[in-house]
């Protein structure tokens, strides 16, 4: 490949890498809201949060940290991205393969909600290829 041509390669890499720095932190948020929620639903009802939802946040938290740690790290086409998506990958696999057994569907809107955490897992694999290909060219310093 020509300079140029990787030249812009890292700057849709970076900006790659802001989309998923504020994915992360959004969903990040979105998590801490979600415990929080869960937490006062188990106080009210005097219930423990059940177990399956309560992997379901933790999952939600390592993706998200990763998610946000993976786009920082793209931004300064780091090294270390290579790494942070390939452990995300990993986590996300580890997830929508737990999922397919412990949470089963209930109705439209969860099966919308796995279609779209499955094309998002897609997505991420694709975006980890370009990673490995900046890496293998050198782009990540």
């Amino acid at each position: 490949m020509n300079d140029a041509l990787l030249d812009g390669f890292g700057w849709f890499a970076r900006a790659v890498g802001l989309f998923y720095l504020v994915g992360g932190l959004f969903a990040l948020r979105a998590w801490r809201m979600n415990a929080f929620l869960d937490d006062a639903i188990a106080r009210i009802s005097l219930e423990a949060t059940d177990p399956a939802e309560r992997t379901r946040g933790l999952a939600m938290l390592i993706t998200s940290g990763l998610t946000a740690l993976s786009g920082l790290l793209l931004i300064f086409l780091l090294k270390a991205a290579v790494a942070a998506f390939l452990l995300n990958a990993a986590s996300q696999a580890a997830y929508l393969a737990w999922a397919r057994k412990a949470l089963q569907p209930e109705d439209e809107s969860d099966v919308i909600g796995r279609r779209r955490t499955t094309n998002a897992f897609i997505t991420w694999l694709v975006m980890t290829g370009l990673v490995l290909l900046l890496f293998e060219r050198g782009v990540l310093t």
